[in-house]
């Protein structure tokens, strides 16, 4: 029984020290943007920016080609969060994303400023026409 451990133990040695090293396991390169969805309509002139990516990426957001606020660093959760102004009508949110491994990623985002919320899509009389087609049914 002491043999069969003993070689065990050698065989085992050998496999250690025979075999590549283990390297962590590389992590990919992703960003996933959570907020704002894409055609996003609001009526605020800031929007909300939220999303997700590797840690200890560095984030820039971009609105419509312009750099707004500060570099984000992120860090060992990897979530990131701000805020950036938006003026006109529609408005391409550009989010990237410079990755610790040297690689680069972007993510855009259209985003509509309505000038109020009267201004929404005429809903009552869509729904008003719809309720009378049934009934006409």
């Amino acid at each position: 029984m002491r043999r069969i451990l003993s070689a065990l133990l050698i065989a085992l040695s050998l496999l250690i020290i025979i075999s590549p090293s283990v390297e962590a396991a590389e992590v990919k390169n992703f960003i996933k943007l959570n907020e704002p969805r894409d055609n996003f309509m609001t009526s605020s002139s800031r929007v909300l920016i939220t999303g997700e990516t590797v840690p200890e990426t560095n984030v820039v957001v971009l609105v419509n080609g312009r750099k707004e606020g500060r570099e984000l660093s992120v860090g060992a959760a990897g979530i990131f969060m701000t805020q950036v102004p938006i003026s006109s009508k529609e408005n391409i949110i550009t989010v990237k994303a410079s990755f610790p491994s040297g690689g680069t990623e972007t993510v855009t985002r259209r985003v509509y400023l309505l000038e109020n919320e009267s201004k929404l899509p005429e809903l009552t009389s869509l729904i008003q026409t719809l309720k009378s087609f049934l009934i006409l049914k």
